[in-house]
């Protein structure tokens, strides 16, 4: 049986179905003048949107605080199981913050819902005569929603191969509580210049701001991650093609394909939708099966260099096509591409691979990649 859709689920795909003007293959990995004017415009109008929600969340939630105080949310003290001596809890207050952020998220993931449905429908996409028309919409549902994508896990490539549980745990709640450790030093931050002149709800207050920004940041990921999905099926498709008509048959090449993916999801240490459709594409096209087990090699990038010369430059460009793919290069992929050139592993120096990631991020294609 099919998991029944939730309410923002339902609303997200009855918007993303609506569209009119579909584009394909070069048509929607190249974006025209008008095309970036329209999304810049989209940019601008979700973020102003977001950060007033993050602005006017903490205003709301403090002035009525501060100046209503106990007439609003009267203190009472209550006794806890285990605690000796009562302690004063704040219950509506409480109750009302829970209210505050339960509408700041409903709001936050309609602007982020309508931010990725004006994006694809800006760019014509995703196109219905699409045989993969369905999981593309669901893939758009997913972003504006903000789901953690985990499809590659279904294929047996794990983003954080060599990280012990306990480092994944730390990695990915250090990620989910950088707004709330950001808003606490924040706090201390400006207590600590403004000293005993600082109001308490000045320096409440004065959050507002920061939360704004991770609302703004937050919303700049889900449409920089809508847009590079939109941009990628065609792109997919031409490399995979590419790789097929030099080296089809050849068995090296289809040792080093799957391990050729292991090394790009473990270089972004997330998994992302992009990088699951370029292997399955891939997986698909060259009739191959992942077993965890057996068909990763440690430290493969190292011995690219063994391989015969076409497959080197066909592995080698897998790669970079991988860590372009999901339209962004962080500092630790800038670390790793640096030191793999000064090895000789990796022809292309950083800035020429910044150069293609920016050129597939501006709608510019990637011909000078195709070409090299």
């Amino acid at each position: 049986m099919s998991k029944k859709k939730s309410f923002w689920e339902r609303l997200a795909h009855k918007r993303l179905s609506t569209g009119e003007n579909f584009q394909d293959n070069e048509e929607l990995y190249t974006l025209s003048d008008t095309e970036v004017s329209q999304l810049k415009k989209i940019r601008n109008i979700t973020y102003v949107k977001a950060g007033l929600a993050g602005f006017l969340g903490i205003a709301l939630l403090y002035v009525p605080y501060y100046i209503w105080g106990e007439m609003l949310f009267p203190k009472r003290l209550f006794n806890l199981p285990f605690i000796e001596n009562p302690i004063e809890l704040e219950i509506e207050f409480l109750v009302y913050s829970l209210v505050l952020v339960f509408i700041e998220i409903w709001y936050l993931t309609f602007i982020n819902i309508t931010a990725v449905d004006q994006i694809s429908k800006t760019c014509g996409s995703p196109n219905p005569s699409d045989p993969l028309y369905e999981n593309h919409i669901e893939d758009l549902i997913n972003i504006g929603l903000d789901k953690k994508q985990k499809e590659l896990e279904t294929l047996g490539i794990n983003p954080f191969d060599g990280l012990s549980r306990s480092g994944v745990f730390a990695f990915q709640t250090l990620v989910r509580l950088k707004a709330t450790l950001s808003g606490f030093i924040w706090k201390i931050f400006v207590g600590r210049i403004l000293g005993r002149y600082a109001f308490r709800m000045l320096v409440d207050l004065l959050g507002g701001p920061l939360y704004a920004f991770w609302n703004i940041l937050g919303a700049r990921k889900v449409m920089n991650e809508a847009r590079v999905r939109v941009m990628a099926p065609p792109l997919i498709k031409n490399f995979v093609d590419q790789l097929a008509e030099k080296n089809e048959n050849s068995p090296d090449l289809r040792r080093s394909l799957i391990n050729g993916l292991q090394v790009i999801a473990t270089s972004k240490r997330a998994f992302h939708y992009n990088h699951y459709l370029l292997a399955t594409t891939i997986l698909n096209r060259f009739d191959l099966t992942i077993n965890p087990e057996t068909d990763f090699e440690k430290e493969f990038v190292y011995r690219i260099d063994e391989l015969p010369e076409s497959i080197q430059k066909s592995i080698v460009k897998l790669i970079v096509f991988g860590i372009i793919i999901d339209g962004r290069l962080s500092m630790m992929e800038k670390r790793t591409l640096i030191k793999l050139h000064k090895e000789g592993v990796l022809p292309y120096t950083y800035d020429q691979v910044k150069e293609w990631s920016n050129d597939y991020y501006e709608g510019r294609g990637l011909e000078k990649f195709f070409v090299t």
